[in-house]
């Protein structure tokens, strides 16, 4: 099948008249569905059942002969002379929608669980500056979808790029064959183990729970009594059975969100670029170029990191209102798998030449803020409430600070700003321990911040914006920084590879 032929209007798949139909009464029964209740629960008489049923028949032929129409009028295609995708559609009032080439980000796959039983991809075509989806065509054969979105990034990057030199380094060494270089698929057993070691607070609360239910029973006099009575061991015994329950069904939870969001989690790297397909329930299907790529974020944790997991988070080119929806978690990804998608978004390997740390007044800030909400409430308490268990009360607080105080110290000296010829990384996390990477050269704008009181000091907050969002670093030596900063414009000003 060639692409000529969407050089003229052509229309979805036959079967997206069932799509575009079930979708309708979809609306229908989710605005009606009182009426059907109603006619269950009250048994009203023939008259009424019969006119009901008229009325329905009518509603259901008047939303097919609809959905026909809306076929018919939904017609799409290329104009090459306007450098345009265009589509038309509606049925009562036209609407014609103008995507200029260069406009174009991405056109992305989804499929619901309908549309994967019909057999119709749902294409998407993402614009910039642009909050909501421009156009999605919902009703596509596989080839037909598979050839349109390569037609359309083939016409966006050509208009984007008049003259080959204004081609990036990575795009010039591309092979021109589109045989597939390498692919990774999550198999069903990693899938499990990213499930049942993942939403570590839902266990932590459950078992918080299970500690201070039982220390309630168990506390029921001053004195530990010789002999507990049965009833005690009774209520403590089915206590334990609950949230034994408990944290079986939020693991089982767990587990059924993680298979719906990332089954058959798939990424196949060729020179079309990365594609990452991923989902049960709504299925989607991404192709992810490198230089659109605008932030990426590496994240693990001690658990996974022994099981070989590393999630990624990339976020692309997004309107400054919406910055999540351009944001693609990909979890489950081996140590290999991890460096060749870096080695894809890069091309290079990240060599630090100099690391900034944070001044030690942002340890401080941090203990002040985490700890002083506990402080008020005691210094409440013991002021409204004389008779509440004083040294208790002190002790447990004391024990509580002294642990916040603990884990913000070995928090803030997780905090680094790592600095390469080519790259920003920011890194933190003492659990979840996350880097970002950010490319100078996508780089939009540097903005330093100083309050008053920390005029004297020097100290500084910095903040690299870039389309995909922001990467804050707080309180640096403004002499330690001004060099970076300087380096940093040097390279934004002086670098023309296309960065969208």
């Amino acid at each position: 099948m060639s692409d000529s032929q969407f050089y003229a209007p052509q229309r979805q798949s036959v079967t997206g008249v069932l799509l575009i139909f079930a979708t309708a009464l979809y609306q229908i029964i989710r605005n009606f569905w009182a009426v059907g209740v109603y006619l269950l629960i009250m048994d009203p008489n023939p008259k009424i059942i019969f006119f009901s049923g008229m009325g329905l028949a009518v509603l259901l032929i008047g939303t097919l002969g609809y959905s026909i129409l809306y076929y018919l009028k939904f017609q799409f295609y290329v104009d090459k002379e306007k450098s345009s995708f265009i589509l038309e559609k509606g049925v009562f009032n036209s609407d014609v929608v103008n995507i200029p080439f260069s406009k174009i980000q991405q056109v992305n796959f989804r499929r619901n669980i309908l549309q994967r039983a019909i057999g119709v991809y749902s294409v998407v075509i993402d614009t910039a500056g642009s909050n909501d989806k421009e156009v999605e065509i919902k009703a596509l054969s596989k080839e037909k979808a598979d050839i349109l979105a390569g037609l359309l990034m083939d016409l966006s990057t050509q208009e984007k790029e008049e003259t080959t030199e204004s081609l990036s380094e990575d795009d010039l060494e591309r092979p021109k064959a589109s045989a597939t270089e390498w692919e990774y698929k999550l198999d069903v057993l990693t899938l499990l183990k990213l499930g049942l070691t993942s939403n570590y607070l839902r266990g932590l609360s459950i078992l918080l729970a299970f500690y201070f239910t039982v220390r309630s029973q168990l506390s029921y006099s001053e004195e530990f009594p010789v002999e507990v009575p049965y009833a005690v061991i009774t209520e403590i015994f089915s206590t334990i059975v609950l949230i034994l329950i408990l944290l079986v069904v939020g693991m089982i939870i767990t587990v059924v969100e993680t298979f719906i969001k990332y089954y058959d989690l798939h990424i196949l790297k060729n020179r079309a670029g990365l594609q990452v397909e991923m989902g049960l329930r709504n299925n989607t299907k991404v192709n992810l170029k490198s230089r659109r790529v605008q932030l990426l974020q590496e994240v693990t944790n001690p658990i996974h990191q022994r099981l070989n997991l590393y999630q990624l988070k990339v976020s692309l080119a997004s309107s400054r209102d919406d910055l999540i929806k351009d944001q693609i978690k990909i979890p489950g990804l081996s140590r290999e798998v991890v460096t060749k998608v870096k080695d894809y978004f890069y091309g290079r390997e990240f060599k630090e030449t100099n690391r900034i740390l944070p001044h030690q007044i942002l340890l401080w800030r941090m203990i002040s803020i985490s700890i002083f909400p506990l402080i008020a409430a005691v210094i409440v308490l013991f002021i409204f409430m004389p008779d509440v268990p004083r040294f208790q009360i002190g002790v447990g607080a004391g024990i509580l600070i002294t642990g916040i105080a603990v884990f913000q110290y070995f928090y803030f000296k997780t905090i680094c700003l790592s600095v390469s010829e080519d790259f920003l990384m920011k890194s933190s996390g003492i659990w979840n321990r996350k880097k970002h990477y950010l490319e100078m050269y996508k780089l939009q704008s540097v903005s330093v911040s100083q309050p008053v009181w920390h005029k004297k000091r020097g100290l500084v907050n910095i903040t690299f914006h870039s389309a995909g969002g922001d990467i804050s670093y707080p309180l640096v030596y403004e002499e330690e920084i001004l060099p970076v900063m300087n380096y940093i414009l040097f390279r934004i000003e002086s670098t023309s590879k296309p960065w969208m």
